[in-house]
């Protein structure tokens, strides 16, 4: 689909008129009917702009292939393909940034622009300038770089202020060294600790064995992040952080219901009591 034809799509979908967003836009109502008509196609700036008005990912409106690299953002063809451990193709990475199972080198998201902005230039004939605006705007929406923006984005600030740039910096390198398997195996543990939180709420008691066993999953998954388990006292610390920022109460409470947040806490609580007596 032609970008004027997204741009139709996503406006209507809105539920907005051309003069509407022509208004969000600062632009005249005939420029949005130029764009719709498919007359002019306006800069990567104003796509950008359109984008943050309208909530949509710029790689929705823009004419991006259907198989691109989710890390360079490259058109994918078979011949392109990486390949997994165990030799089968990959057909979300290129050859180039993906093969045997790891990311063929490593880089910041920043290095890539650099790298790859001139030849994108060169090959689109558009300027240096819309190249790297443009690779700016999409390569955060890719599944290599997505998480570090995701937690930054949410947490970053706060992260930052309490255990430091250096903390901050490393857990993001581990994320962005993480293969596709292992990402993946972070994000099926993910997944799983919210389904034993909800079977730990439905058990009611946060010294039995199903808290236990939330608390052991729920560790083990910070620990993917911090790099090692954190201690009891870290640990317990960053779970009590959780009630007083509501984005994390909406993080456990939106798919496992109301008071899942308090229960983690209260289990981690109990769990770090025991061990603490244990010890």
């Amino acid at each position: 689909m032609a970008f004027a034809d997204r741009l139709v799509a996503v406006r209507r979908s809105h539920g907005l008129t051309q003069e509407e967003l022509a208004s969000k836009l600062y632009v005249t109502r005939q420029a949005v009917s130029r764009w719709e008509r498919g007359e002019v196609t306006p800069g990567i700036d104003m796509m950008k702009l359109v984008a943050a008005v309208t909530g949509e990912p710029l790689s929705h409106l823009l004419e991006m292939p259907e198989h691109y690299c989710e890390s360079c953002g490259m058109y994918l063809t078979p011949a392109d393909l990486g390949t997994d451990a165990d030799g089968e193709k990959n057909d979300r990475y290129c050859k180039w940034c993906y093969d045997g199972g790891h990311y063929t080198y490593e880089t910041t998201m920043e290095a890539m622009i650099e790298d790859c902005a001139p030849r994108l230039a060169e090959n689109e004939g558009m300027t240096l300038d819309e190249a790297v605006s443009l690779m700016g705007a999409v390569l955060p929406q890719l599944e290599r770089w997505r998480a570090v923006r995701e937690n930054e984005e949410r947490y970053g600030a706060e992260a930052r202020e309490r255990y430091g740039d250096e903390a901050v910096d490393a857990a993001n390198e581990r994320i962005l060294d993480m293969d596709a398997a292992a990402w993946n195996d972070l994000k099926e543990l993910e997944r799983a600790v919210l389904g034993q939180l909800s079977i730990s709420m439905a058990d009611g008691d946060v010294r039995g064995p199903e808290a236990e066993k939330l608390v052991a999953m729920h560790r083990r998954w910070v620990g993917l992040h911090w790099g090692a388990e954190p201690e009891d006292a870290a640990y317990l610390s960053l779970c009590q952080g959780y009630l007083a920022d509501p984005r994390f109460v909406a993080y456990y409470d939106g798919p496992c219901g109301e008071g899942a947040t308090e229960f983690l806490v209260r289990a981690v609580d109990a769990s770090c009591g025991l061990r603490a007596k244990r010890g």
